[in-house]
């Protein structure tokens, strides 16, 4: 047993620096797997991989810190192992992350200053190990440390400067200005989807404005005259796009300062290798430097697989087209083609569904152990004092939250963006389209106008209703939410005089109806909203 401890201590450093360097290579091919599926097991191996990274790494150079300058014996880091201070930069780069994902949530991206100063406080240690370490090694070896230091300083500011372009407060300050850029006249490939690609580069401007509560009057129009096929595929794209700008490094790595900087990390990272291979390294352990080659080959390796997720992004295929370099805009092409396939969704194609009509109610939709689990953290989190609107969001998901497949959703949905724009050409902006509805809808407002609400000093239900739509879209959402299920609920009452078709309609618009709540509950940012969401549930409740 002594023997085991012993050698578990001998061969710590070795275990944290490899599974810091596994958990990276983890991340770069599974971080952008989110994008295509909703696996929950996927999912929570991803959020513990991203979680993981950094807790490892972190532990790894306070390992070296407390070890390395402690006392001088052979039996010491220093004395055991003294090539370990070199491996302090491979992990500082560990800690910039991997191209492919940089936050697992939209709020990761808030988090951008405590990035910040972790990356000050990470490197002041890695420092304070190689200036214990500096005495006894090579010229070549610690400049070759230092070339390590600066491309994992720039790895982990282009870490920290992606988390701030897809923070919410950026997202909402934002122009869009970012995209405008010089774009080709088109997409030189055949098909349909070439001309989607194309489309979805062009409207990405208005399509930012959505985060900021303003969307283009001019993308609205462009998304309401294209035939459903086409819109689906741009709409797929633009969902892609997006997810890199939230998730990924692509939109910094896109920038002139971006490609700068990440030519010189790519400098730095062969100067350093260059110098390593060529320093003495006859005092050092076999296995310590078969450790510090094996991640080298990493770092070149996963620079490598980056390179060709670049070239497959829309935004360098646009790049290349319009300056004309024909060849490699093929091969991104190609590249693209293989990234983005056309015949598979570029999305998880699964939608959220809250129903706050059974939450009103205290019913649960269903009893499975996950939500009984849910209902366990949910009393926890209210007796530890979380904010209200927390525990409410953790309400919903526990009386009403499921997921499911979009197709049928989707595709109903994009006949009806069409419709709505073919019977209103002159349609001005998202405002207008509640009051289009009320306009349009005679049957409705007869129902409700049978209906009696007496409070706020209502005559009607149709008066609170209409009220309601102008007044601000969190308030429509909530309100038509209410209504279609209270008509859902008396529809489902007649089940046998129902035909196939309107059982069929029946259940699109419940799946509608529960995914703008879902939204509202969940991911407020993501509408064009101003009240506070809880504010209006409480309203009506």
């Amino acid at each position: 047993m002594e023997n085991l401890t012993k050698w578990i201590l001998d061969w710590e450093i070795h275990l944290l620096v490899f599974i810091s360097f596994g958990l990276q290579l983890f991340l770069f091919f599974t971080g952008g797997l989110r994008r295509h599926g909703s696996n929950r097991l996927l999912r929570l191996s991803i959020w513990i991989g991203y979680l993981g990274a950094d807790v490892v790494a972190v532990y790894a150079l306070g390992y070296l810190s407390r070890h390395d300058g402690a006392t001088h014996g052979c039996d010491t880091l220093r004395g055991a192992h003294p090539l370990a201070f070199f491996w302090a930069p491979f992990l500082i780069i560990h800690l910039g992350g991997q191209d492919t994902i940089t936050a697992f949530a939209m709020e990761d991206n808030n988090l951008w200053l405590r990035h910040l100063l972790n990356l000050v406080v990470q490197v002041a240690l890695s420092i304070y190990v190689f200036w214990n370490s500096i005495d006894k090694q090579s010229s070549k070896l610690l400049i070759s440390g230092i070339s390590l230091f600066v491309a994992g300083i720039i790895k982990y500011g282009e870490r920290i400067w992606s988390l701030k372009s897809g923070s919410f407060e950026s997202l909402k300050s934002s122009d869009g200005n970012h995209y405008k850029q010089r774009l080709p006249e088109a997409i030189h490939a055949n098909g349909i989807y070439s001309d989607a690609a194309w489309t979805s580069l062009q409207s990405m401007i208005d399509v930012f404005h959505i985060f900021s509560a303003r969307p283009g009057e001019r993308y609205m129009r462009q998304q309401g005259a294209m035939q459903p096929k086409k819109l689906l595929k741009v709409l797929e794209i633009q969902l892609g796009m997006m997810y890199d700008y939230l998730y990924t490094k692509s939109h910094v790595l896109r920038t002139k300062s971006g490609i700068i900087l990440g030519g010189i990390s790519k400098i730095c990272l062969v100067v350093a290798f260059i110098l390593f291979l060529t320093a003495d390294r006859q005092n050092y352990r076999r296995a310590n430097i078969v450790i510090t080659f094996s991640l080298f080959a990493g770092s070149f390796f996963l620079e490598a697989c980056a390179a060709f997720i670049f070239m497959m992004s829309p935004w360098t295929l646009a790049w290349l087209e319009a300056r004309k370099h024909e060849k490699l805009a093929l091969f991104s092409w190609f590249l693209f083609t293989i990234g983005w396939p056309e015949k598979r969704p570029l999305w998880s194609n699964v939608v959220g569904q809250c129903n706050l009509f059974g939450w009103l109610e205290g019913q649960d939709i269903s009893r499975s152990c996950n939500q009984l689990v849910r209902n366990m953290i949910q009393q926890l989190v209210t007796l530890v004092g979380i904010k209200k609107d927390k525990v409410f969001s953790m309400r919903m998901v526990t009386f009403g939250t499921e997921y499911i497949k979009a197709d049928k959703v989707l595709d109903c949905l994009l006949k009806g963006v069409s419709q709505l724009f073919d019977e209103n050409p002159d349609i001005n902006g998202i405002i207008q389209i509640p009051q289009i509805w009320l306009n349009n809808h005679g049957p409705v407002q007869e129902a409700l106008e049978s209906y009696s609400y007496t409070r706020d000093g209502y005559s009607s239900l149709w008066e609170f209703v209409s009220d309601s739509y102008t007044r601000d879209f969190s308030s429509t959402i909530v309100v038509v939410h209410l209504l279609t299920e209270i008509a859902l609920r008396e529809c489902s009452e007649l089940d046998g005089n129902v035909e196939e078709d309107t059982k069929h309609l029946v259940e699109l618009c419940k799946a509608l109806s529960r995914y703008t709540m879902y939204l509202l509950v969940n991911h407020p940012s993501l509408l064009p909203v101003s009240a506070n969401t809880v504010a209006t549930l409480e309203r009506l409740d």
